[in-house]
């Protein structure tokens, strides 16, 4: 399960900037209740995105950079 939680977090992230686009675009159309609905959803996808960020990255723990010389 933890392994899948990157793909999870760019997917959110993907989402709530199309829904800010959306909502960006709905407000310039004078669509409030659109704009409104845009930008609960994108909220609501941040902080699914920032709750499975923190998850993996607890399970996860470090990873070190393995490179040598100029790299």
């Amino acid at each position: 399960m933890i392994a899948h939680l990157p793909a999870i977090d760019a997917l959110l992230n993907a989402a709530s900037a199309i829904l800010l686009a959306l909502g960006f675009f709905f407000v310039r159309r004078k669509n409030i209740r659109a704009h409104k609905t845009c930008m609960l959803s994108a909220v609501a996808t941040s902080t699914l995105f920032l709750a499975c960020y923190l998850t993996y990255h607890y399970f996860h723990g470090v990873t070190r950079f393995m490179g040598h010389g100029a790299v």
